[in-house]
């Protein structure tokens, strides 16, 4: 039977410290005294412990993987795809390099290690979109090296996070419809499909409610395939409202393409409003009023605060990193009053 390989974490548990230390030993980085590092090499050493493609020496440039789970990039353009050449961009001007990995389905199913973190290959990791907990917690444990969060939050983990500002955000967009003469007011979006669409969702109840309006249940509209993130035509409300606000542009652009199929016009007849200004594959041609996400400055943070604890300048607790966006008017909107 094969030798099972050492991990990082085995080397760890010999010695009483974390992987983190363990890691920053065998790379040659900062924030480990010498004689613990050679404590760890020497250990390393004696378990057998080998890392393909790792060079134990000091490098000039900083390595960031980038995991994405698969059913985020669909078969073309994506919302992922763009954040992603932002993040290139960002990282670029520090002179960081980066892998990017796709995270199959059946791997998160079996919390596997993705090879650039396994074979040592990065100094730090961006998970980019919300994935199951169980493979989070599988990362946190095993990866060994600074990990951070991109465009999703998970309290439980003392991890830093960037993400748009999702609950202040489908609120202004909720709120600029209420202030054009809407009451009747529907949201469209699976609110168990993640928790970003979960934030949108509770903004415009802030905003339902703040102005005394009426909530009904057949007036929350689901836009997800069960089980996935993939959009679906969502199904029109017997008792029409004179407005949708849509948790993504992709399914205010689908909404607005079933509406017209069923003999609506927009705005004319119902006004639609989206978020995240962006649309991978328009269905529709009509400019959408949205909130939209501003992806550079996303990608700059999160940039930044990877480079900052792969490098040891940050070493506190994690941090939640908001960044909002603004409404950009487009043609979807007829104003009631």
């Amino acid at each position: 039977m094969a030798r099972k390989a050492v991990r990082l974490s085995d080397i760890a548990e010999k010695l009483g410290v974390s992987t983190v230390t363990v890691s920053n030993a065998l790379a040659n980085q900062r924030g480990v005294s010498e004689e613990l590092r050679e404590k760890i090499k020497e250990m390393a050493s004696e378990m057998g412990y080998h890392a393909p493609g790792t060079q134990i020496m000091a490098k000039t440039a900083v390595n960031i993987g980038v995991l994405v789970q698969e059913r985020y990039l669909g078969n073309g353009s994506s919302f992922y795809w763009r954040l992603y050449q932002e993040l290139a961009i960002a990282c670029a001007a520090h002179n960081c390099l980066l892998a990017f990995c796709v995270l199959k389905p059946d791997e998160e199913k079996n919390t596997v290690l993705p090879v650039m973190v396994s074979d040592h290959r990065i100094d730090g990791l961006i998970v980019m979109g919300e994935i199951s907990r169980a493979y989070l917690r599988m990362l946190e444990k095993e990866a060994g090296m600074p990990m951070i969060f991109l465009d999703f939050f998970a309290a439980e983990f003392d991890v830093d996070c960037v993400i748009s500002n999702n609950f202040y955000g489908m609120y202004t967009a909720t709120r600029h419809l209420i202030k054009k003469g809407h009451k009747k007011i529907a949201y469209v979006g699976s609110v168990k499909s993640s928790n970003s669409i979960a934030d949108r969702y509770f903004g415009y109840l802030k905003a339902m409610r703040q102005y005394g309006l009426e909530e009904r249940e057949e007036w929350i509209v689901e836009d997800r395939a069960s089980g996935t993130m993939e959009i679906i035509e969502p199904k029109l409300p017997k008792d029409m409202p004179t407005a949708f606000v849509c948790n993504c542009d992709q399914t205010a652009s689908v909404l607005i393409h079933e509406l017209e199929g069923n003999g609506y016009r927009v705005p004319e007849d119902v006004s639609v409003v989206g978020y995240d200004n962006f649309v991978f594959m328009p269905v529709c041609d009509v400019a959408i009023t949205t909130y939209g996400v501003d992806m550079p400055e996303m990608a700059k943070a999160a940039a930044e605060r990877i480079i900052s604890r792969v490098k040891g300048l940050d070493k506190g607790p994690g941090r939640l990193s908001i960044i909002s966006g603004n409404l950009i008017d487009g043609e979807s909107v007829r104003a009631l009053i």
